[in-house]
């Protein structure tokens, strides 16, 4: 569909080739949008990796109340992206949002949040992470249930830290359900559309309109069908290479 030039008749599709990858390139509200992309999944890929192994470890912890607390954690990733959305924007909705009233509480100045860009992309970020992190905990879970516990015994016999058991023993062991933990965050981000409509809808002024927003807008708000699916492979093109690069790099190390 994106070599052709289809719209909304019953007349036959012009092949048009590249035309639609060279208009996108060319395109500020495009281009706009792949960088708002880069930046909303680089920040949900870092806080959503050291949320989902900081919750991994707790849990790890937990003995006797363990899978109490592993199926409370399943509970954001239960939840659809509109409800999500919706808590959201209950906590950071100009002055009658939560976040607001606990701030003026305190007397402290209140946070049009939504309507900063900055902040709003922050919270963006905050919400897709809080969505997608769960799964990510019970892969990074798995994987440290997979490592044998005698090893953590004869490193802390041996005087280790946690932090040198964490860096040494836990980390090289669970390289494969990082890279998995990974490419799960990455997909999840770049095709991440339910949440952020309901919840800026791209705004203010498209400084939060990811690419998949975008290509919502192009073809079914300017029904562009071609235009739109040529973004959708864009985002398939960058799904395939993170995960390649994920894969090669967790493979390294866990081969070292």
């Amino acid at each position: 569909m994106s070599l052709y030039d289809i719209r909304l008749s019953f007349g036959a599709a012009p092949f048009i080739g590249l035309e639609n990858y060279l208009y996108l390139f060319t395109d500020e509200v495009f281009l706009n949008s792949l960088i708002i992309s880069l930046v909303f999944v680089f920040g949900s890929v870092v806080l959503g990796l050291v949320l989902a192994l900081s919750f991994a470890l707790s849990l790890y912890k937990c003995k006797r109340t363990g899978n109490f607390y592993k199926a409370l954690s399943l509970v954001p990733y239960l939840i659809s992206g509109i409800a999500t959305a919706i808590m959201f924007r209950f906590l950071f909705s100009g002055d009658v949002g939560l976040i607001n009233m606990i701030l003026s509480t305190l007397g402290i100045d209140t946070i049009n949040f939504l309507a900063e860009p900055l902040w709003a992309l922050l919270i963006c970020i905050l919400a897709n992470v809080w969505f997608v992190c769960p799964f990510a905990t019970l892969v990074l879970l798995s994987g440290i249930q997979s490592v044998d516990p005698e090893l953590f015994d004869s490193a802390k016999i041996d005087g280790a830290h946690r932090f040198h058991i964490l860096r040494k023993i836990i980390l090289p062991l669970i390289a494969p359900m990082m890279g998995i933990s990974l490419i799960w965050l990455s997909f999840a981000s770049f095709n991440m559309f339910d949440v952020i409509l309901p919840l800026t809808n791209g705004g203010p002024g498209r400084t939060t309109e990811v690419m998949a927003l975008y290509m919502y807008k192009v073809a079914f708000g300017e029904l562009q069908y071609s235009l739109g699916s040529a973004v959708m492979v864009i985002i398939l093109l960058f799904n395939v290479i993170t995960s390649v690069i994920y894969l090669k790099v967790f493979n390294v190390n866990y081969s070292d």
